[in-house]
């Protein structure tokens, strides 16, 4: 059945059902009556006429194919089969051209070795078969491969002879080269390695590679046919058994002559768009060449391609090819093809597999690919850096041209400095920001902001009134590097994992020596944390991954959870506080515990932290801090009755001010938007410079300042201030310190609560 229209077809569209109809009886082996079949149509007998013709002439050809038992009645159509058959010498004839030998076919076209009669010059003869002829953007593709190959001329691609067509048939003629495709080459060295280890098996709902790469490298002999080619094999395999520096450099230089080969054609104003393996041949004499120019489109030429279609080999296709980005595919996606070739000739293995075609689709458009080093950790670390530098995901991040790809690897074969660099941290959080917008657009904006104004108010504050205070942040950001280093020890696992793993980095590189930025790194460690989540569920047949993974996600939960009691301990400072005292209104008995309890903590703390030139290891004060905040809590919990807990909760969350909307807690429940946001921390940066403008007049800070809170609750919706009054509570009277005074002063408040 041809293709279901709406509306009123055109003679084309019907002309093509009819076609595709008839092609379709043949495979099932019903040949319809051709008279029948004319009379039936009589506004197409032209096109139907011609057609038929043209089978004949086919099926001529390939009859002594079919008497031998190496044809099948279904190869005039392109139907695929096992691979390609010997034929027998002088199997038929197309226009000037003698028919040796089938070399292979695919679904663009039947490749034989041939003869030119005129000139008696052995050629590559591609033909088209009738099932793609019947498809006029098939068709158009054909002609364009052959046009485009035949305008482009350079010594490393297989230039076109010939282009015509004979009774229907259409074709072209170009350089026959003796030698084998870098897919065959791949799959020889592959099926080597693979003697004394498990195979890699392709990609679900894709062809693999010796598949494919039967379709059209087809102008050469097949490995192990030829003495030559065989010897070509074996001295390659030897050398990356035996020498593997040699090897390395065989293979940069092989995609330098590619390279350059490509910038002929970018600078001819022709993108390839189907660079891979199968379309670099190896001759006899170790020289590459680009072939096939079927997917080839010239610049500024909207050409074939429609918007939302893929071209090319998906496992060699760029991230704006799968995603079928019309108008932003150009050269630098051939850049991106041949990284991907050079990657698989260094380490047998293609940057991203996936199980099937929408999971490599994915991978492709949002992972970056695993290190080669990670894979053979003989590869040299300047090549790999060109070969991750060519695969970026952002075409901007990549080689500008192919020219200068290959400059970087002449400068490797010559043993000097490449130009390529490592993406920094930084380019690396952009490059993931870009890929997914959602989840870190405003982070690098509030880091730089939000760091420079608390830098500078907390330092003030905290060098007057919270020494103790900042042994605990400096335990808590020591402890925050320590669990980075192991966090960084980890962070070589493949793939999507190390987009995720630069969130924790810049949490607790970037922002730990930041004080008051704990609100923005618990945004940051969620949304990590949500991703191994999603990472453990993807890696359920993985057991090895599934533990290391694991591992990580709980280092996370562990920083979250270290975070959250470190913040809850502020709590016993309030009750240093006479206003939160008669706030809460503890009975004499609550005062007295609390009051031993103030006593006891601060001993501990003192004892732990008040000699600074005998104070433990970082790790061990991180401990020693969260042990002790643990301990405290649980006392603090065990005084109180469940609504004075509730309420001192309040009292703490008004005693962070306008910071406590940085809380990733608060901007949730709330419903912050963006525009909220951004006004409540010009509030707080105006009540910031207030504050510090009173240190220096030498009075004490009040918490956040009253106006500065009156201003935000104001800039809240009627909904979102109904929700901060729950979650707040009443205000305290009375008045609380920025930064209460710590257990020294607790003997202080019990003489003033009496």
């Amino acid at each position: 059945m041809g293709p279901e229209l709406t509306g009123e077809p055109t003679q084309e569209e019907r002309r093509n059902q009819v076609l595709l109809a008839y092609v379709e009886a043949l495979e099932a082996g019903r040949e319809p009556d051709r008279s029948q079949l004319i009379a039936a149509h009589p506004d197409l007998q032209q096109d139907l006429e011609a057609f038929l013709a043209g089978h004949d002439e086919v099926a001529r050809l390939t009859a002594p194919l079919r008497a031998v038992g190496l044809g099948d009645a279904r190869a005039p159509f392109g139907l695929p089969r096992e691979g390609p058959n010997p034929s027998p010498p002088g199997i038929g004839e197309i226009g000037d051209f003698r028919l040796l030998r089938e070399v292979g076919r695919g679904g663009m076209g039947v490749v034989y070795e041939a003869e030119q009669i005129s000139l008696r010059r052995r050629v590559a003869l591609k033909v088209l078969p009738f099932a793609s002829a019947i498809d006029p953007r098939r068709l158009q593709r054909f002609k364009t491969e052959a046009l485009t190959a035949a305008h482009v001329q350079h010594e490393k691609i297989v230039p076109v002879h010939a282009v015509g067509s004979e009774r229907g048939v259409h074709y072209y003629a170009m350089q026959f080269i003796e030698g084998q495709s870098l897919a065959a080459l791949i799959g020889e060295l592959r099926r080597l390695r693979d003697e004394q280890g498990p195979r890699l098996s392709p990609a679900e709902g894709e062809q693999d590679d010796r598949a494919v790469d039967a379709d059209l490298d087809l102008r050469l002999h097949e490995p192990g046919s030829g003495g030559e080619v065989a010897h070509a094999t074996t001295t390659i395999s030897r050398e990356r058994s035996a020498d593997r520096r040699r090897y390395f450099d065989r293979a940069a230089g092989l995609a330098r002559q590619a390279a350059l080969a490509l910038e002929h054609a970018h600078q001819a104003g022709i993108v390839h768009r189907d660079v891979k393996p199968g379309n670099l041949l190896l001759d006899l004499r170790g020289q590459l060449w680009v072939t096939d120019f079927g997917l080839a489109q010239v610049t500024g030429d909207p050409g074939l391609t429609i918007t939302g279609e893929l071209l090319g080999t998906l496992r060699y296709a760029s991230p704006e090819q799968v995603l079928a980005r019309r108008g932003i595919v150009d050269h630098r996606s051939d850049i991106y093809s041949l990284g991907a070739t050079l990657y698989e000739l260094l380490t047998l293995h293609p940057p991203f597999e996936g199980r099937d075609r929408h999971a490599l689709i994915r991978l492709i458009a949002e992972d970056d690919p695993a290190s080669p080093s990670d894979l053979d950790r003989t590869v040299p670390p300047e090549l790999e850096t060109i070969v991750l530098k060519a695969l970026r995901k952002d075409p901007g991040d990549r080689y500008g041209t192919a020219q200068e790809l290959a400059d970087d690897l002449q400068r490797f074969l010559d043993a000097r400095p490449i130009l390529a660099r490592r993406p920094t941290a930084a380019e690396r959080l952009r490059a993931w920001s870009r890929r997914h917008p959602t989840a870190v657009r405003a982070g690098a904006v509030a880091l730089i902001l939000l760091s420079a104004a608390s830098l500078v108010s907390t330092a003030l504050v905290r060098g007057e009134q919270a020494k103790t205070l900042v042994e605990q942040r400096k335990a808590e950001s020591a402890y925050r590097r320590e669990r980075q280093r192991a966090e960084e020890a980890e962070a070589r696992f493949r793939l999507a994992r190390r987009a995720v793993d630069e969130l924790i980095q810049v949490s607790e590189e970037e922002l730990a020596h930041r004080p008051g930025m704990a609100g923005l790194r618990k945004r940051l460690l969620a949304s990590a944390l949500a991703y191994y989540r999603e990472f453990v569920e993807q890696r359920r047949s993985d057991p090895d991954a599934q533990a290391e993974l694991r591992d990580t996600t709980r280092r996370v939960e562990t920083i979250l959870a270290d975070l959250a009691v470190l913040r809850a301990a502020g709590e016993l400072y309030l009750l240093a506080q006479p206003s939160a005292l008669n706030d809460l209104r503890l009975d004499k008995g609550q005062r007295a515990r609390v009051a031993d309890l103030s006593d006891r903590a601060g001993r501990r703390w003192r004892e732990s932290f008040g000699d600074p030139a005998n104070l433990p290891p970082p790790a061990e004060r991180v401990r020693i801090a969260l042990e002790q905040a643990r301990a405290n809590e649980e006392e603090v919990d065990a005084i109180l009755t469940p609504s004075q807990r509730v309420r001192l909760r309040q009292i703490a969350l008004q005693s962070e001010g306008p910071t406590a909307f940085r809380e990733p807690e608060i901007i949730e429940a709330l419903g912050l938007t963006p525009g909220q946001r951004e006004q409540i921390r010009a509030i707080e940066e105006e009540s910031l410079l207030g504050q510090r403008r009173e240190l220096q007049a030498g009075k004490l800070a009040e918490v956040a300042g009253k106006p500065a809170m009156e201003r935000i609750v104001a800039a809240l919706t009627a909904e979102q201030t109904r929700r901060w009054k729950e979650m707040a509570g009443e205000p305290i009277r009375g008045t609380l310190n920025a930064f209460p005074t710590p257990f020294r002063t607790q003997r202080d408040s019990r003489r003033t609560s009496r």
